[in-house]
């Protein structure tokens, strides 16, 4: 939602550099890569909810007073620190589905789940453009924000349930060794370690899994790409679309009331591929469990044609939105780019998240935090210095350098 303001914030903080202006969200990004290496094995150890529950208080309080912040440092720092504490949903999520639903159930879930997780920013825009219109203050966003965060925490404390099998099976154990003094209950089989060893055994895991496993690191490389480029369209949605020009970059003017919704493209294109996973995720598995598998049981891989899907249309997406947006050519253009470029990295995002978390089963939180982790911190470097890139390349050139670079 901030970043349809990041024009408005550096002038109101009388800042002229070219990589400042995105900063706020630069940083944002930064923490949600950094809070799962640390939330995600102790939600393995203690549960889903705890974390959840600490998690969103922290960062209500984070968003609370980054409305109050007087200059780019001390917001920049809030919205990192808020980061950190926002990363539960993105890390966990995925985790938290796995522990509800079954193999065949769970692409629609992990469908209609990252729909949220991705098209979030893109309604935000909109959002944001209609409020810092309505406003005048990008101080308003920030207020908005710490309301509704305010409120899905106390939803969090109120309702939410704990899912994680092995923490229930570990406090349904305790319960039985209080009530019998017989120490023979316990969840774990095998040699018992210190709590010690499991809390730094957890930490470590998602490292481990990024750099050892080749499988989670193939799908951390592709996925940090294309959500950089991802989160890099959404803090230069005011560059190409706001009412005036910046860093001699053309912009189809649109009035600031307006320019939220260059956002819609993505949104649409979002939804597009979460009705697509909705819809045909089941049937595939279903079918390919009947075809390949053995004795009708599923395996991980069969998880991947959709993904190869969304990876065909991602690139198409990527050039008609830079091209035509290069050349000048209607507004409409760029957007439906934009668009089908979302459709394509959703599709491909809902096949990576049930992928791994078939593949890892109780783990699977670490193995989606070495995966968040990584796009993360790749999307923070993308709309750091987003601006700066567009200037010295052009809105065509850059797609090109950058599908390059991806080794497709």
């Amino acid at each position: 939602m901030l970043a349809i303001a990041d024009l408005q914030i550096a002038a109101d903080f009388n800042l002229d550099s070219i990589y400042t202006p995105s900063l706020p969200v630069a940083l944002f990004l930064l923490g949600l890569g950094i809070g799962p290496l640390y939330l995600a094995p102790l939600s393995e150890l203690h549960g889903r909810r705890v974390i959840y529950v600490a998690s969103y208080i922290v960062f209500t309080i984070f968003n609370l007073g980054t409305a109050f912040a007087s200059d780019m440092k001390s917001l920049s720092i809030l919205r990192f620190l808020a980061g950190v504490a926002g990363s539960a949903g993105p890390c966990l999520g995925g985790s938290s589905l796995g522990d509800m639903f079954s193999h065949k159930n769970r692409g629609r879930a992990q469908a209609i789940y990252t729909f949220g997780t991705t098209n979030g920013p893109l309604l935000g825009g909109v959002l944001g453009g209609v409020l810092l219109n309505a406003t005048g203050s990008w101080r308003w966003l920030l207020w908005i924000m710490t309301i509704v965060s305010g409120m899905t925490t106390l939803i969090t404390i109120l309702f939410l349930k704990e899912t994680y099998g092995p923490y229930l099976l570990e406090q349904k154990a305790k319960k039985l060794r209080l009530a019998t003094g017989n120490n023979a209950y316990t969840a774990v089989s095998g040699p018992q370690i210190t709590s010690k060893a499991r809390i730094q055994n957890a930490v470590v895991r998602p490292f481990r899994m990024l750099f050892t496993v080749p499988i989670c690191s193939a799908m951390a490389c592709y996925q940090s790409f294309i959500v950089g480029i991802y989160y890099l369209h959404l803090t230069t949605i005011p560059l190409l679309w706001g009412p005036s020009e910046h860093y001699d970059l053309f912009s189809y003017q649109w009035r600031q009331d307006l320019t939220g919704l260059a956002y819609l493209g993505g949104a649409i294109g979002g939804f597009v591929g979460m009705i697509i996973g909705a819809k045909f995720y089941g049937p595939s598995y279903t079918w390919m469990c009947k075809r390949y598998g053995e004795n009708g049981i599923g395996r991980p891989e069969f998880r991947t044609p959709f993904m190869q899907l969304g990876m065909l249309i991602t690139p198409f997406g990527l050039f008609l939105f830079g091209w035509t947006a290069e050349y000048h050519l209607h507004w409409a253009y760029p957007l439906l780019g934009a668009m089908i470029f979302c459709c394509g990295m959703l599709i491909t995002h809902i096949s990576i998240q049930t992928y791994m978390v078939d593949s890892f089963g109780k783990y699977a939180a670490s193995a989606l935090a070495a995966l968040v982790v990584s796009r993360q911190l790749v999307g923070a470097v993308f709309s750091m210095f987003g601006f700066q890139l567009y200037h010295k390349l052009g809105y065509g050139w850059f797609v090109v350098s950058q599908y390059n670079n991806s080794g497709q």
